[in-house]
């Protein structure tokens, strides 16, 4: 008879097969399946996902303790998501087995950026100050949503402020200085 493992116990041999991604970059969140053909929804946790998608053939997929790379067959924008079709796999069942799971590249296989582009990583941890310099707090997260992405930001107190990501508030991203300028309305902060 198996003994039952403590909770406890589970979370340690977790920590032990956690993966490292030091080397790569998160771009995008498998949320669902479409069909049955194998087809799964991904969400993206990049601004060009899909032309970074084009010049990387083959992802890392990583869930829970499993990890595999995987070859892109076919993208098609679906909705506010994406539908990818992996090779092998080939009807539903397989494509629900893929469900919460992570899409990473690895950080070389990253497409040149243009003026104003950057990766949702490279903002994580940034400064955010105001138009005077003063500190407003450090980036800890990104949301996106349909009108603009919003960025969350903890104050030095620890209290979240959230910022939407567009020209009237967001009016500098100084990524070699490790800063955000932002232009504050009435009331955001509070």
């Amino acid at each position: 008879m198996k003994r039952k493992r403590s909770v406890k116990e589970i979370l340690e041999r977790r920590k032990r097969r956690t993966f490292d991604h030091s080397n790569e970059v998160l771009i995008g969140k498998v949320v669902g399946v479409h069909g049955i053909k194998g087809e799964v929804k991904v969400k993206s946790e990049s601004d060009i996902f899909e032309r970074q998608i084009e010049a990387t053939p083959e992802v890392s997929l990583y869930r829970g303790t499993k990890h595999e790379r995987l070859e892109i067959e076919e993208i098609r924008p679906y909705k506010d998501i994406y539908l990818i079709k992996f090779k092998g796999i080939e009807d539903r069942s397989s494509a629900e087995e893929r469900m919460g799971g992570e899409i990473y590249i690895k950080k070389e296989e990253q497409v040149p950026l243009e003026e104003g582009e950057f990766y949702y990583h490279q903002l994580i941890g940034l400064k955010v100050l105001d138009e005077n310099g003063r500190e407003v707090g450090t980036v800890k997260s990104i949301f996106e949503q349909p009108a603009s992405h919003i960025l969350e930001v903890e104050t030095p107190k620890g209290k979240t402020i959230l910022i939407p990501f567009i020209e009237q508030f967001v009016k500098e991203v100084d990524l070699k200085e490790g800063k955000i300028v932002v232009s504050l309305i009435e009331g955001m902060e509070e």
